[in-house]
């Protein structure tokens, strides 16, 4: 998996295998893994949206929940109408907008750098003072792949009538990602820092990476869980030989 990982050269490469264990009327179960170009990572968010949306729309359509086994515990995907609606799930003019349940992941003050909030995924949050200078920043890729730390998050908050709460980038040289394109694992950490802040417990998120992508966040406090949705599209497929 490793190999195929590398070869494909992506920040993520999903693999999934077929789980028979659960009982009559179980949601479909599965194992996913997730590998960049380098190493095996615990959790990956926009690799499982991905897996979500091919099995829903390939393997499963009939289905509107799925359940992984993944090294951070049982992660659940399920359709949803897209935010904003209230239409039936799945057929808000054409879209498949899919809900993860994901873990919530608290930080702690970084002892290098005490202003700095870290998460437990070892990522030191920088928080810049408006979304304007976290799209314009240019990071020193070298230095960031020698901080001790496994990355760097830069957020800072959206532009007044932009639709959204906050902004963010990730960086990640060490696991062969100089830049995620969009990083649902890192706002299990960013929607309770920022639904702190704001007083919000639902958030829009942007990231703000050269592809970009939206999120949409919702704090399960009660559970410790972050519900993030978002959308996918297919733009190949094939079949890989030994």
């Amino acid at each position: 998996m490793q190999s195929v990982a590398a070869e494909f050269n992506l920040s993520e490469t999903a693999f999934l295998a077929r789980d028979s264990s659960g009982g009559a009327g179980a949601a479909p179960r599965f194992h996913l893994r997730w590998f960049t170009p380098v190493t095996e990572v615990d959790l990956c968010g926009h690799a499982t949206l991905a897996s979500a949306h091919f099995l829903f729309t390939t393997v499963l359509p009939e289905h509107g929940k799925l359940e992984f086994m993944t090294r951070s515990g049982i992660l659940t995907a399920k359709k949803v109408p897209a935010p904003g609606s209230t239409g039936v799930p799945g057929e808000e003019q054409g879209k498949l907008f899919i809900e993860l349940d994901f873990p919530m992941i608290g930080f702690l003050d970084c002892n290098q750098m005490p202003s700095i909030p870290e998460t437990l995924n070892g990522a030191p949050i920088v928080e810049l003072s408006s979304g304007k200078e976290v799209v314009n920043i240019l990071p020193s890729i070298d230095e960031i792949k020698n901080l001790a730390c496994r990355g760097l998050i830069v957020t800072g908050p959206a532009p007044a009538g932009s639709g959204y709460d906050f902004f963010t980038r990730f960086f990640c040289p060490k696991f062969g990602i100089d830049e995620d394109p969009v990083t649902g694992s890192i706002h299990c950490v960013l929607a309770p820092y920022w639904g702190r802040k704001l007083g919000k417990q639902k958030l829009t998120a942007f990231q703000a990476s050269p592809r970009g992508g939206t999120l949409y966040l919702q704090l399960d406090d009660a559970n410790q869980r972050v519900q993030i949705q978002g959308e996918a599209l297919t733009v190949m497929d094939g079949t890989l030989l030994a």
